[in-house]
């Protein structure tokens, strides 16, 4: 069975979003750009890849490109958040000799993603910048690219300063624990076989029973899960110079084949037009 797309590319430098959100339950993606999710109202169970956390209001994640999350609704069906995305090249262009504006992102130890609480004033201002932000990304008026670099870079001269303010609590993960072991299993083993067989053996666990408990905290399936996996350790290796045949093999596909119409279908490019694309 092939996957589904689950990778979500951003077309522009900076997307910002403020909404209510009407949950519709879990769902495991990802993105080619680095996310700041501000959580305005509601209680929500905010998900990273082995990890489950119960979040509220003032509650800031910063989650690297390509690491899998989503939200899932904890009191409620509805929740009020921001959500901001920024392509990494841009972040560049934002940063200094003196100042790295990406310095907040690997701030926490797992350097995949950490957690930040904003005080009144902090979410307020957030509020305010972003607003703005959000207002001259949609306008055509002389300017207001000018206006929409200014406002990204005091969000982030602000998330920055409050990283490195603010002292990291341990996390209570909430997660099952047969689903976050599953999960570090096969972030350790990507590049090995992995199946729904070598799991069942290595967990002691029925696979079917295993497929539907990983599907019922992601919502998808294991499948999918160590498909996209390994596309984005693929990706990788090519955005480092590496051939497509050296990358296939090094991201644990065993079928270049296989790996080609799989990487196409999920990033709409082989892997030589991502690699003249990229490179």
């Amino acid at each position: 069975m092939e996957s589904e797309v689950l990778f979500d590319a951003l077309n522009d430098n900076i997307f910002c979003n403020h909404k209510i959100v009407t949950y519709k339950g879990t769902f495991y993606h990802y993105h080619d750009a680095y996310e700041l999710f501000l959580l305005l109202n509601g209680n929500v169970n905010y998900y990273i890849e082995s990890l489950e956390m119960q979040i509220e209001r003032g509650s800031l994640i910063l989650i690297n490109p390509y690491v899998f999350h989503c939200r899932g609704s904890y009191k409620g069906n509805f929740y009020e958040r921001i959500v901001i995305n920024i392509k990494e090249p841009y972040i560049k262009t934002t940063s200094s000799e003196k100042t790295n504006m990406a310095d907040c992102f690997f701030s926490h130890p797992s350097s995949k993603s950490s957690l930040l609480k904003l005080n009144e004033q902090q979410i307020t201002e957030f509020i305010i910048i972003a607003q703005r932000l959000s207002k001259e990304i949609e306008s055509n008026e002389y300017g207001s690219d000018i206006l929409v670099d200014s406002y990204m870079k005091q969000i982030l001269v602000m998330v920055n300063r409050i990283s490195k303010n603010q002292k990291f609590d341990c996390v209570t993960n909430l997660m099952p624990s047969l689903v976050s072991n599953v999960i570090a299993y096969i972030e350790e083993n990507i590049t090995e076989e992995i199946s729904l067989d070598i799991l069942s053996d290595c967990f002691h666990y029925n696979g079917t029973y295993l497929s539907r408990c990983f599907k019922n905290i992601t919502g998808i399936t294991l499948q999918q899960y160590i498909i996209q996996k390994r596309i984005t350790l693929a990706k990788k290796y090519l955005f480092e110079g590496y051939s497509s045949k050296d990358a296939c093999f090094l991201s644990g596909f065993n079928d270049y084949s296989n790996f080609s119409r799989t990487f196409k279908k999920q990033t709409g490019l082989s892997p030589k037009e991502f690699i003249s694309q990229n490179t």
